[in-house]
């Protein structure tokens, strides 16, 4: 029988004690035989570590490390530095995959020899892992399903935690980008885009929580700032640049409603 491909999985982490059981959860119940789990965490001082040593004492493919870094994208690079697998991912400490994931992603991989990325549906989670904002779903699952660079240029329609990765496009496209309180996967996007679009497979993969803590916050702001200058990088399309804008303006709107 043909071994399975190893997936490595990074879980960047910080003070997450209240999420990261069931994010660790979601993954160990996938029961993928040929798995890699390297979490990263940044010094966290809440209890976040004792649930970690609980979780690598069971599964000997759990690794961790946990020293102070400089923010999410650091940590998340580090942990892709020490990756084996075949194929590569991240999750924060506060999403989920859902059930049966890993083996759909590896069984699309399989089947489709030429995928150097791969993306999923997914939805959006609130603290209680309740399903929210299911408009936004369905409206970035219209755009997934279209999945034209240009429109990747107007939004970034890619569900984070249902994105993979192969290695060797990791390794010639990576590492991931970011600002000094937040990873800009959608700079990577855009690189791996730009020369070929991801292969979607059409199942739900994840759960992106939205906890509502940093919800239109000027932390919120500043990163739609960085998020139009990953754009003006790629392009010099007025008609796409204008379209982007928009639209985030219109993301701060709509924060700013939830937010009251």
């Amino acid at each position: 029988m043909k071994k399975l491909p190893k997936i490595s999985i990074v879980i960047p982490s910080y003070n997450k004690t209240e999420y990261i059981k069931e994010t660790l959860e979601s993954i160990v119940s996938q029961n993928y035989p040929n798995l890699e789990v390297i979490i990263q965490d940044g010094g966290s001082t809440d209890g976040t570590l004792e649930i970690i040593k609980k979780y690598a004492k069971k599964y000997p493919y759990l690794a961790w490390e946990s020293k102070k870094d400089k923010g999410q994208t650091d940590a998340i690079n580090k942990g892709l530095k020490k990756a084996t697998g075949e194929i590569l991912a991240f999750i924060n400490a506060d999403d989920v995959y859902l059930l049966g994931t890993l083996n759909k992603v590896r069984e699309y991989f399989a089947k489709h020899t030429d995928t150097i990325w791969l993306a999923g549906k997914g939805k959006v989670i609130d603290k209680d892992g309740k399903e929210i904002s299911k408009l936004v779903t369905s409206y970035k699952n219209f755009l997934l399903a279209i999945n034209h660079y240009s429109l990747l240029m107007v939004v970034n329609y890619l569900m984070q935690p249902s994105v993979f990765l192969s290695r060797k496009a990791y390794l010639k496209y990576g590492p991931f980008t970011g600002t000094k309180t937040s990873v800009m996967e959608y700079d990577l996007w855009l690189r791996l885009g730009r020369v070929k679009m991801p292969n979607v497979i059409k199942k739900c993969l994840s759960g992106f929580r939205m906890s509502g803590e940093n919800i239109s916050s000027k932390l919120f702001k500043e990163t739609l700032k960085a998020d139009d200058k990953i754009v003006e990088k790629y392009t010099d399309n007025p008609v796409i640049l204008v379209l982007h804008y928009l639209h985030n303006i219109a993301r701060v709107i709509l924060a700013q409603l939830v937010e009251k």
